[in-house]
């Protein structure tokens, strides 16, 4: 596995940012034909960019691809995206011979998934390792593939896959334009996150050169939220609870709270955790089924909230990470309270 890291000055003044890996994915990429492309379990926008992105780079080269995850729904944010009406669910069987001439997954293309686990049902369906491979900016788990660019530096997964774009001088369209803009706009908080770059911002506005709309995408994936979806918020924003004095607040949402079936349209929840004065972590909690809830971590000081979400079998990155975890409210918080006081006084 390739690991390197992103953003270097010296190689983004010369123009070049990832050359080296950008040229042997293309070269993986080039003399092959049907790809399979998945992300990560609940794909969120950069997820579903980047898949996006790449599919739509393929076709530009001529190639074949099927978009696949593991979720039965997707995020209908993102429904201007083109081919977003064309990703299948792996438990709907989708018939792969409508997609690919062979009718069989050949070649993978894994993006903004760090292993196995995090694919979910199509972990089933993974070709071996020599044709497959992943571009992640997450601390990786599992080998995926033959060639593996993870950069944990990166802002975002899309933002590396336009490298790889660049690399071989495809025009970008408005619509690989906008998913690109999609992507990394979602994963910088609008370019609030301490993940945002002068690359991205340099990307982002060559991809509104080429047709994105940032008034446009901006309004529709974070100011444009269903009815339901703003009273849930509320809900959220009314639970609201600290502890270890303030230095950790916590929102939760019981199961009868998430009554809504678009879920990801109170993620933003998340980082409302951590928006208060004075505090340094945010905990977003919500069960998702009975007894069963999804953690989202987010930090605002030096704690790592990724080394806490792999306590409960998570993962992320250090300013923002989850995790799953079964029992009821009043056992689960007192436990990720205790790891992370043990974390702040380590």
């Amino acid at each position: 596995m390739f690991i390197l890291p992103s953003f270097l000055e010296d190689i983004v003044q010369n123009g070049q940012p990832y050359q080296a890996f950008a040229e042997q994915i293309n070269q993986f990429i080039e003399p092959r034909d049907n790809f399979l492309l998945s992300a990560h379990i609940n794909a969120d926008g950069d997820a579903i960019a980047s898949v996006v992105a790449m599919k739509i780079y393929l076709e530009k080269l001529g190639k074949h691809a099927v978009i696949i995850l593991h979720d039965e729904t997707v995020d209908t944010r993102f429904e201007y995206l083109k081919h977003y009406d064309e990703i299948q669910c792996f438990s709907k069987h989708p018939d792969l011979k409508k997609y690919l001439p062979s009718g069989n997954i050949e070649n993978a293309i894994f993006l903004d998934v760090p292993g196995l686990k995090r694919l979910g049902d199509i972990s089933q369906i993974v070709p071996p390792l020599q044709n497959a491979i992943k571009i992640d900016h997450h601390p990786s788990e599992d080998r995926l593939g033959q060639i593996e660019w993870v950069d944990e530096v990166a802002s975002s997964t899309t933002a590396m896959v336009y490298e790889i774009i660049q690399n071989r001088n495809i025009e970008f369209d408005a619509a690989l334009a906008s998913a690109i803009y999609t992507g990394i706009v979602y994963d910088t908080g609008r370019f609030s996150f301490s993940n945002t770059t002068s690359r991205d911002l340099f990307i982002c506005a060559k991809m509104a050169e080429q047709g994105a709309d940032p008034v446009e995408l901006t309004n529709r994936i974070f100011f444009q939220n269903s009815f339901q979806a703003l009273k849930t918020i509320g809900r959220g924003l009314s639970s609201l609870e600290n502890y270890l004095d303030g230095k950790v607040n916590v929102i939760y949402l019981s199961y009868e709270d998430m009554t809504q079936k678009n879920h990801g349209e109170i993620e933003e929840l998340a980082n409302y955790s951590v928006a208060i004065r004075g505090g340094e972590i945010g905990l977003f909690i919500r069960e998702v089924k009975p007894n069963y809830h999804k953690v989202s971590f987010r930090s605002n000081s030096t704690v790592d909230v990724n080394k806490i979400a792999k306590v409960f079998n998570g993962g992320g990155h250090s300013r923002a990470a989850g995790c799953r975890i079964e029992g009821k409210k009043q056992t689960i918080i007192p436990k990720i309270i205790n790891e992370i006081a043990s974390q702040i006084s380590s």
